[in-house]
């Protein structure tokens, strides 16, 4: 899929964060609807892997946004890890995406909030550095992690949970980056035990991610 999501999509999840951002929301309580449990089989955006996990991948990338390396096999210990690649020149689906994450994790009670690890993974290293990274993520939660590694280990970790991801490709007049947009769900043994489709409101992460804490994490 080329990233690509619509203009009034992206000005909605941005909006919703700014006004999280600034307080006029406030964190849920243990009384709010997203603290109790959903059924994952009436979420249409959520799809479970069947029987076995998928993976986990065998590389590893490079954080921006924390000391050392993440492994796809060993993710965040205690945690629900959600999984995305994409690239921050992304126009319009990537930070629809982030900003829709961030959104769902802020009405969250705090102890849900907390046992959910967001990870970037660039599906353009070249022009996404260490700093630019780490600025990008955090612009939607300090709390989210970005990392890089060489596209084809990148590419070939996408693969094992059924990602595609093309090498960017670089023309006289253009500079095209294709990568399927969907949010990864890993266990904390890193295989992929569902997914969201692309372009999931935030509404339906904070309903789905209360049962996949209570599964996974």
């Amino acid at each position: 899929m080329t990233c690509r999501a619509t203009s009034a999509r992206r000005l909605i999840a941005t909006a919703l964060l700014a006004l999280l951002s600034t307080g006029a929301a406030a964190c849920g309580s243990s009384t709010d609807p997203a603290s109790s449990t959903t059924s994952l089989s009436s979420i249409k955006q959520y799809h479970q892997i069947p029987q076995q996990p998928l993976g986990p991948a065998r590389q590893q990338v490079a954080q921006a946004t924390d000391p050392g390396t993440w492994s796809y096999a060993s993710p965040a210990k205690g945690k629900l890890t959600l999984l995305y690649f994409g690239y921050t020149s992304c126009p319009d689906i990537c930070p629809t995406t982030m900003a829709d994450l961030a959104v769902a994790l802020r009405t969250l009670p705090r102890a849900d909030a907390e046992k959910v690890w967001v990870q970037f993974v660039s599906t353009d290293p070249h022009r996404d550095t260490a700093a630019r990274l780490q600025a990008w993520i955090h612009h939607y939660s300090p709390t989210f992690h970005a990392g890089r590694a060489p596209i084809t280990q990148v590419i070939a970790a996408a693969r094992t949970y059924g990602i595609g991801i093309s090498k960017p490709k670089v023309t006289k007049h253009d500079y095209q980056v294709t990568h399927g947009a969907e949010v990864v769900v890993l266990d904390q043994h890193g295989g992929m035990v569902g997914y969201f489709s692309a372009l999931t409101p935030s509404k339906v992460y904070a309903a789905a991610l209360p049962t996949l804490i209570k599964d996974y994490a």
